[in-house]
Parts: structure tokens; sequence; C-alpha cells
């Protein structure tokens, strides 16, 4: 009779996010079915996973002190410090379902424990910039035509009415001859997006001070300055990060270069833009927007932007959304079979 191996020890995890009902809305079935080959994991009378809030909570003590990993997300920061990092001898990754692993770290001082552990860090940037650059797609294309516009006209006329002549009113319409500008192209969202845009007729530009022109032309984009692309392109896409150096960087000066009739897409952070020049540039109608997000966010009651009908607002819904937040759980899932396999993480977080 051959002998058979004992199959090895399951891993143990625990999960961290805020508010605690996040884990059921990231976790999908296929996240699950996926880490039950290779985790265990503490669950309530009900079955539920047990998520830790509080790493100091005495109650959470033994979980902590056998967790082989955390899984973690939105609303989970700076909870982790030198002394939880102690308390968890076998910690031997964190992994996200969310942009950034190392939010989860109290202090600097904590960070570099766990680096000096090599404890791994992985996170799922990547996947939710997914749905961010094909809402930018999608927006560009619809701009192109005139859809919004279109759109309105139609329900306010109940009708062709003064529709007669389409092809006069929309003279501009179509996405040939057309020209889309991206601003920091280089993050993850803009080179997704340029990826996707080879796809079209358009050109595009991209303003990006760290690809070279050979690497933008490998997007099928044209490298090109932030006055180019802000005068020459018929939709403007924001890529650019909400840190303090960026904050304001499309002011008055950069809309006003703006074609007529141009679109402002802005699906980044809202203190990209300077929204009182904004507000006072698309007062004149000249341009439009499509804003996802804003500064602040939501906007106040009396905003006007409410109320410009050349202004689309949407409550920051290009990231991950509903179904799409499954596609972290299970990236989150296969990098804990990965590493507690011995291979290498896909997406895994640098210190």
């Amino acid at each position: 009779m051959s002998q058979q191996t004992a199959p090895s020890a399951k891993s143990f995890v625990i999960f961290s996010f805020r508010p605690t009902d996040l884990v059921d809305k990231i976790m999908g079935d296929d996240a699950w079915r996926t880490l039950e080959h290779v985790a265990d994991w503490d669950r309530d009378e009900n079955g539920n996973p047990i998520v830790v809030e509080n790493f100091h909570d005495s109650a959470n003590a033994e979980r902590i002190a056998k967790a082989d990993y955390i899984i973690t997300g939105w609303g989970a920061e700076h909870l982790i410090d030198t002394t939880v990092l102690d308390a968890m001898p076998n910690l031997k990754g964190i992994v996200a379902a969310s942009g950034a692993a190392d939010r989860i770290f109290a202090d600097a001082d904590a960070k570099s424990a766990a680096q000096s552990r090599g404890i791994a860090l992985s996170n799922s940037g990547y996947l939710n910039g997914l749905p961010v650059a094909e809402y930018c797609f999608a927006n560009i294309l619809l701009a192109n035509k005139q859809f919004f516009r279109a759109e309105r006209m139609y329900h306010e006329q109940r009708g062709w009415g003064a529709w007669v002549d389409v092809q006069s009113i929309f003279a501009n319409v179509g996405n040939y001859e057309k020209t889309v500008g991206l601003v920091c192209a280089s993050s993850r969202i803009g080179r997704r997006l340029m990826t996707m845009l080879q796809m079209t007729r358009l050109d595009v530009l991209a303003y990006a001070i760290d690809m070279s022109a050979d690497e933008t032309a490998s997007y099928g984009a044209i490298k090109a300055d932030l006055d180019t692309v802000m005068s020459q392109s018929d939709i403007v896409s924001l890529h650019a990060p909400d840190i303090p150096p960026l904050r304001g960087m499309i002011g008055a000066h950069e809309l006003s270069e703006m074609k007529d009739g141009a679109t402002l897409l802005n699906s980044a952070r809202g203190r990209v833009v300077d929204h009182n020049a904004l507000i006072a540039e698309l007062k004149t109608g000249r341009i439009n927007a499509i804003l996802d997000v804003t500064w602040p966010e939501p906007l106040p009651s009396d905003s006007p932007l409410w109320d410009m009908p050349n202004v689309i607002l949407t409550p920051h819904i290009a990231g991950s959304t509903g179904t799409e937040l499954h596609a972290m759980g299970l990236n989150v899932a296969q990098e804990v079979a990965r590493h507690a396999a011995g291979k290498p993480l896909r997406f895994r977080e640098e210190y």
C-alpha cells in the first residue's frame, strides 16, 4: 500500500476592514472558495468571518497571535504598531483589497519593523484602476458623440422637433479626427486607458514628465507638455494623484487654454482642479465637464455645479463598485494562496 502524504496545515488569516461589512462586499463566492483551499479563519456564531478593528483588544489576542496573513482594505488605516507586530510572531504577509497595504501601519516604526521581518505586502491597486479606465474610456466616447447634450435635448423636445437636420446640429460630433489628452498619463490608470484608446481612431496626447517619447509612443500616444494637452485636446482626462505639488494644477490658465466645446473629465481627485476657476470657466458655457470627483466631496447643496447644463456629476463611482469589488476579493485570496505556496506575489508592494 502506497504511503500517502499528509495534507499541509492551512494558513490562518484575519480580516481587517472598516466598516466591517466591507468584507462581505469585497469577498465574492470565487474569493471564498479560493481562500478556503489554503486558509482558515475565525467565524462568529452565524458563520460570518470575524473582522478585527482593534488589534489591541484582548478579545482578539488569540487570533492575532496565530495569524499568518492579514487581509485588509479600505478604512483599516493606522491600526498596527510595533506592539501589535510583536504579538504576531507568525505574520508572513499583509494583502490589501485596496491600493496600498502599508496604510495599515500606525507609523514609520511599525512599517520598518515589518520590513525587517520580511513581511510581504500586496495590494489590489491595479485591479481597482481597471474600472476607472473603463469609466474614462466610455465617457470619452460618449462625450465626443455629445451624448449628454443629445439625451437632454431629445427629452426636452420629446421628438425630433428642430432636429430635422441632425447632421447640421451635430456637425462636430464623433470619435474620428478628435484628440484626447491625458494628464499624468504614466499612472496605472493612464497607461491602461492609453492601451484601450488604441482600439479607437482617436489621437492621444500624453502629459507625463516621467515617460520618454519612445515609451509614450509604445502606448500609441504622443508625448506633449501640459499646455499642448490642454489646448489641443477635445477631451482632457485627469489622472493625477492627490499630493500637495499637484493640487490645483488645473487652474484658470490651463482651463482658459481648452478648446471651445472641449470636455474636462476628472476621475482622479477633486483637489487636482481649482474649482473656483472651473466654475468660472463653466459659467461661460465655453467648455464642458464630467466630474466623478470634486472638492469638497460631496459638493455642498448650493454649489452651482449641480445645475449647470454643461456639467455631468457622478458620485465617485469610477473605481471598483458593486460586483467589481469581487475582482479585488479574488485577488487577495489568490495572493495569499501564492505566497503560502512559496510562489511570487503577482502584485507585490514594495516598502
